[in-house]
């Protein structure tokens, strides 16, 4: 069975440093894969990679059966990738549901401008900011920018889901209702990737999860078999990655 996306070899120069070095990672249909790491191991390059908004130095991409490698990010966002940021880039000029209706008429769907604004709607009612619907973006709190995000996202109406560190900075009570949020992805079929340094969380909503350490990949399998994993503990502890 094809996988829905295959990361082969990636590999991501910046001058003389290599960020990613000969990463590979696969996805399947429905599925939620874990990608943690120590600070400056390459799990937001690699995101950056598969959305398109950072072209690879070498290696191949696969989504859905067909090379993506050299396609832009908004030919990637209509073939179903969508990404969130790990600081919400909202579009200060918009209220909240403008934000969410400008994204779905660049999604897959590429809805009209009315289509776009009932989905958004829908959306929004699914995150829990039906309420904030003609709220300027700036008059949000951390969680409901944070929510916005993934809202924009899903207005893509994405097979696949790249959330970088979507619960940083919540209290308990928001980062559940974020963790339910994003198994209900799964539940719909949907794939995702998810960085996130708490690792308890990772483990608890990832099927399989993958390691970087300097930009290579360090262990993948199971969460429970990796996150006793000798490499990892130290890679954790020890420290030692770069940018």
């Amino acid at each position: 069975m094809t996988s829905l996306l295959r990361c082969r070899a990636i590999t991501k120069r910046f001058g003389g440093l290599r960020a990613l070095d000969g990463v590979d990672l696969t996805v399947e249909q429905g599925e939620i894969v874990g990608l943690v790491g120590p600070n400056g191991s390459g799990k937001t390059t690699l995101l950056s990679s598969i959305a398109g908004s950072l072209p690879v130095s070498g290696g191949h991409i696969e989504f859905g059966g067909h090379d993506i490698t050299r396609l832009s990010a908004h030919r990637r966002a209509h073939a179903g990738i969508a990404r969130t940021f790990q600081v919400p880039r909202p579009l200060g000029s918009f209220d909240v549901v403008g934000n969410v209706a400008t994204a779905a008429m660049f999604g897959r769907e590429a809805l009209s401008r009315g289509a776009a604004i009932d989905r958004a709607y829908e959306v929004l009612e699914r995150i829990g900011l039906a309420g904030h619907a003609h709220q300027a973006v700036s008059a949000l709190t951390l969680h409901e920018r944070k929510f916005l995000e993934i809202g924009r996202a899903l207005a893509l109406s994405p097979t696949l889901i790249l959330l970088d560190e979507v619960l940083g900075g919540l209290n308990p009570s928001e980062a559940a209702a974020g963790m339910e949020l994003i198994a209900s992805l799964r539940n719909e079929g949907m794939s995702v990737i998810y960085i996130e340094h708490n690792v308890r969380a990772v483990t608890a909503l990832a099927d399989r999860m993958y390691v970087l350490d300097r930009g290579q990949n360090l262990a993948d399998g199971l969460p429970a078999e990796v996150v006793a994993d000798d490499r990892v503990v130290a890679a954790y502890l020890g420290g030692g990655s770069r940018a």
